[in-house]
């Protein structure tokens, strides 16, 4: 049987962290300014404080949580998160307690640095692991029992990630198939357990038969084992799932995607508020009287165009706009076509560079959308596509966007198909899937490159 270190990756993480908080916040002072008052009591306050607070930190964004699944992403964002929360606290110290610390030009490089040097060992440890297992050292047996579709995919996991640490034993199944991989059938559990060492098993509990199902719990209970439920959940099967506790009783419980965890959210919404912040006074501020001033000369429609979308839960809010049409009786049911004879020649301008779009930036700064999302409909076709379209109304499991992961794609502007609805969705569903700030950034400068192409 291998040797088992991975319980020992944690606490080599977060020692490795405090060593290296330690050598930036006291070693260095220490050694950088060479006096004795950075080990004086009111010092040695100060570094507990902030250990204490890396340490809480550090356990509510779950970085020490870190296993064989664990993607360097996830750890990536996770001390992103961390840094943001931890120059918080680090700061408000110095507004209640008066100290001697570094300058306050160097802070800025203290926290480069720190966050940098502390990155590097993160990859070193995620890397060198990787390393470690794909010699062949610190693996896991697993064994599978059912053959579904979904088994299937996790035998190819198992079977083309090396680095991983697992290694696939077989499927036990209603009948042997040693070509298929299948090693055994259900009665042979207890041999198979005892023939391969097995270390973890997956469990498809649709595949099992109910009248073996009671002795293959009661065999497996009886090992050591690791044991691991593959679902199939159907139409939920895009989203991630926990396992939640009334009183005694499990239940699955199903979650709309990384921006239904609070801080994920609270991310998005920092970075949504900065940013409507800084384009209502850099550009709103003097581009909307120059629209009023050209409005009033063109069709005295008024700038602004008020139309009513589908927000996030299937709320309702009033999306805004720069006006493009003259006032006509279908705005509200009518989408605008290519040469739309509604449109103004002022509009035709400002739709052609997306500058319409801007004063959406107030409903960012409200709540009421998001800077990167699915776009909002209509009211009249929201009733109609959720009709249309499976899976239309999770768009609204997250607060609409400006721009989002359709539009960079090319599908943006009138829908002229069912085809193009569908694809708006398949996008928008894979971004709610698969959300990370790191996406948000990327869709946007996506969505400046796209305005570039139209001059």
């Amino acid at each position: 049987m291998p040797q088992k270190y991975s319980r020992y990756i944690p606490i080599t993480s977060l020692i490795g962290d405090f060593v290296i908080l330690i050598l930036f916040f006291v070693a260095g002072y220490c050694y950088l300014y060479e006096t004795t008052i950075c080990l004086s009591a009111r010092h040695l306050l100060f570094y507990a404080y902030l250990n204490f607070w890396w340490l809480v930190l550090v356990i509510v964004f779950r970085a020490h949580s870190i296993d064989r699944n664990t993607r360097k992403k996830s750890i990536l964002f996770a001390y992103i998160r961390i840094i943001v929360f931890f120059f918080f606290f680090f700061l408000m110290y110095f507004q209640l307690v008066p100290l001697s610390y570094y300058p306050r030009e160097q802070i800025g490089i203290l926290f480069v640095s720190f966050f940098a040097t502390l990155v590097a060992w993160k990859m070193a440890l995620y890397y060198g692991f990787l390393i470690y297992r794909k010699m062949g050292f610190n693996y896991r047996n697993v064994l599978i029992l059912g053959v579904t579709g979904q088994t299937k995919e996790l035998e190819h996991y198992f079977v083309t990630n090396k680095w991983h640490g697992y290694r696939f034993m077989g499927f036990l199944d209603d009948e042997k198939q040693p070509e298929a991989g299948v090693v055994g059938q259900w009665d042979d559990l207890k041999d198979v357990l005892d023939a391969y060492g097995i270390d973890e098993v997956y469990v498809a509990l649709d595949k099992i038969p109910r009248k073996v199902f009671q002795n293959i719990t009661s065999t497996i209970s009886d090992y050591p084992v690791k044991v691991r439920i593959v679902p199939d959940l159907g139409n939920f099967s895009y989203k991630s799932a926990g396992l939640t506790h009334y009183d005694a009783l499990p239940v699955l419980q199903i979650h709309s995607g990384p921006l239904s965890h609070w801080y994920n959210r609270l991310v998005k919404r920092a970075f949504d508020v900065a940013t409507s912040v800084l384009v209502i006074a850099l550009v709103l501020s003097w581009l909307t009287p120059l629209l009023y001033l050209l409005n009033r000369l063109e069709s005295r429609d008024g700038v602004f165009f008020r139309q009513k979308r589908t927000c996030i839960d299937g709320g309702v809010f009033t999306c805004l706009k720069y006006r493009t049409m003259k006032v006509n009786a279908e705005a509200d049911t009518k989408s605008v076509s290519e040469n739309d004879p509604r449109i103004t020649p002022l509009g035709k301008f400002l739709r052609r560079f997306s500058l319409d779009e801007l004063p959406q930036f107030v409903n960012v700064l409200r709540g009421e959308m998001s800077v990167v999302g699915p776009r909002p409909h209509m009211l009249k076709h929201t009733d109609e596509y959720r009709r249309l379209v499976k899976r239309f109304m999770l768009r609204h499991t997250v607060k609409p966007g400006i721009t989002g992961l359709a539009q960079v794609n090319g599908y943006r502007g009138p829908i002229s198909s069912d085809a193009d609805i569908q694809n708006r969705v398949r996008f928008d569903v894979k971004y709610i899937e698969n959300w990370s700030f790191n996406l948000d950034i990327r869709i946007i400068f996506l969505t400046l490159w796209v305005i570039i192409r139209g001059l």
